[in-house]
């Protein structure tokens, strides 16, 4: 197996050029995020709220002119975020003053604990190994100095400054995400045409697609979490309110918006109410029944609600979502977690419609990265028969008997044989393809399928009685071919038979049975593979009824004979599997002998 062609140093160094160039620009734009996260991060927020409120625009400038109708929209939000958050700063204070009086059930639990560690019970002499470990590793330390009191004195200007200034810097921010937002509200369609003439200008269609696409699928995915979002805020409100719980809003609150944080933020969103339900009540169930009601909407939520909502708007694989929002965390702190998800999308948008960022449709996308047929191929390789299995099933499922066993097994043996020829292969490689092989049509051969035969096979089975013996040509690969097209000639409702190349023929048929011989190929065989395949599988006779059947899914045409007497191409069924039956089944008609008057 080839792993770099040395004969050919400039394509090796022009890849490594590739490669260090790659490199070199993401390791710069990835230092450019995390260094420019000030300047960033304020228009990533505008632009994510440009996205939720652009379908309210777009409803309010019906009636109103733009202008006015962002005015509206953007004041209305404001109005809105205020309410949640003197909500939420109420809800706080209340939980915040009310601390004290949870000390007594605190307590109590604490002295529970505390009577199942005495005894010498198991938790007691945990508690004792771990004190022990703990003055085994414990380092004596010289008192600690008294601290040094400093005595500053300053004006009341100075004092409420340095209250003031940590808060400004949140305070800017948000203006300047406020002051963004409008602007890209204000001049959306300038904006779109400006993207189009600078990353696209000399094809706008394909371009204007690509804008499109991204703006469709973050705008669906935000409001689709927005709307799953509240409802999960108001199933753990209202389930919280039923068991008791102080401060229902603010706990529904927390879980809704922590859960835009892809698949921890609702974990996240249980930590606190549950600990405050450790605190308020003096029994030890309460607790439990809040986690179990927050995990358990999350799970009906994000299992059952979200799947049927989302369907296929996103396209990003749960993996990569993970990743994503470890990435941009890691940026850009809690910030980037929020924004991972719409920030992925815009990736994945870049790598669908940009030739040279294929790669990220590859690494993020959730459409398959290989064909069904490649799938088999892969799987074949590792020996994972029971994979390859499951992928063969599907595709006859979901596309039918002859279409589903040749964009399965059949494109699959045919990219085996090109790998074949070429020398990719090693032996049991080759090995493990022919058995898995055999091993797959046996766990199809056992599904149930209620499919009819085609037609004309159908016919054709009720005319003549024949039977047909399907051999490799060449090789090993070829014995593989041989099977999938005895295979599908039985499920067509022919009888067909299997033989190896390197196998003796069986001599007989079934009595009434005429013997036709299929000498099967996964490519289109040389005359002289043609010509000693023949004699040697008619050598007992036959040769009039022998046919050579090579499975081609792109009809090449055969090559035609130059030696006199040697098999030509109307000796040879070219095409797919349906093709082959059909053509298989028509041949068994015309060598029919006449019936008896």
């Amino acid at each position: 197996m080839k792993i770099l062609d040395f004969a050919q140093p400039e394509r090796v160094d022009g890849r490594l050029g590739r490669v260090a160039a790659v490199t070199f620009i993401g390791a710069t734009a990835i230092a450019a995020l995390y260094f420019g996260q000030e300047v960033l991060i304020p228009t990533a927020i505008a632009v994510l709220l440009a996205f939720i409120l652009g379908p309210a625009v777009a409803v309010v400038r019906l009636l109103l002119p733009l202008p006015l109708a962002v005015a509206a929209v953007v004041l209305g939000a404001l109005v809105v975020a205020g309410l949640v958050t003197m909500l939420i700063m109420n809800q706080l204070a209340e939980v915040a003053g009310s601390l004290t009086g949870y000390q007594a059930n605190l307590h109590q639990k604490i002295q529970d604990i505390r009577h199942l560690s005495e005894g010498g019970g198991a938790l007691s002499r945990f508690v004792s190994m771990v004190a022990s470990l703990g003055r085994d590793l414990a380092v004596t330390a010289e008192p600690a100095a008294a601290p040094a009191v400093r005595v500053q004195s300053g004006s009341d200007f100075a004092s409420v400054a340095a209250f003031v200034a940590p808060l400004m810097r949140p305070l800017l921010t948000l203006v300047i995400v406020g002051i963004l937002a409008v602007f890209i509200l204000l001049d959306r369609d300038h904006l779109s045409d400006k993207f189009v003439r600078l990353f696209g200008a000399s094809d706008v269609h394909a371009t204007s697609e690509a804008i499109g696409d991204a703006a469709n699928r973050i705008g669906r995915v935000l409001s689709l979490q927005l709307l799953t979002n509240f409802g999960f805020a108001v199933l753990v409100g209202g389930g919280l309110f039923a068991l008791g719980m102080p401060n229902p809003v603010l706990w529904g609150l927390l879980a809704g918006g922590l859960r835009f944080i892809p698949y921890v933020g609702a974990m996240l969103g249980a930590v606190l109410p549950t600990l405050i339900a450790f605190a308020v009540t003096p029994g030890w169930m309460q607790p439990f029944l809040v986690l179990g009601w927050i995990v358990g909407g999350d799970i009906v939520i994000g299992q059952i609600v979200e799947p049927l909502l989302f369907g296929e708007s996103t396209g990003v694989t749960p993996l990569a979502l993970i990743l994503s929002a470890i990435f941009w965390g890691t940026l850009w702190g809690p910030v980037g977690l929020l924004l991972s998800t719409p920030l992925t999308i815009c990736l994945l948008v870049l790598g669908k419609h940009v030739p040279n960022l294929g790669f990220l449709q590859i690494l993020l996308g959730d459409a398959p990265a290989l064909a069904p047929y490649q799938q088999i191929y892969h799987r074949l390789i590792r020996k994972a028969v029971a994979d390859a299995s499951t992928v063969a099933l599907a595709e006859i499922e979901e596309k039918g008997r002859e279409k589903g066993l040749d964009d399965g097994m059949g494109r699959m043996v045919v990219l085996a044989e090109a790998d074949r020829a070429q020398d990719r292969l090693s032996a049991a490689q080759i090995e493990a393809i022919v058995e898995g092989t055999d091993e797959v049509l046996d766990f199809i051969a056992d599904a149930d399928f209620d499919l009819p035969a085609p037609v004309g096979v159908a016919v054709a089975s009720r005319e003549v009685k024949a039977c047909f013996c399907c051999v490799g040509g060449r090789g090993q690969i070829d014995d593989a071919a041989a099977a999938i097209v005895a295979f599908a000639l039985r499920q067509a409702g022919l009888e067909a038979s299997t033989s190896r190349h390197n196998d003796k023929l069986p001599g007989d048929s079934k009595e009434g049975s005429i013997p036709i011989h299929l000498i099967c190929y996964a490519s289109h065989p040389s005359e002289a593979i043609r010509r000693y395949t023949l004699r040697k599988v008619t050598a007992g006779g036959g040769a009039g009824r022998a046919r050579h059947v090579v499975m081609d899914y792109d009809v090449a045409p055969a090559p035609a004979p130059s030696i006199a007497g040697a098999a030509g191409p109307r000796d040879c069924f070219v095409g797919d599997l349906a093709a082959l039956c059909r053509l298989a089944a028509q041949h068994a008609v015309a060598v029919a002998p006449p019936p008896i008057a």
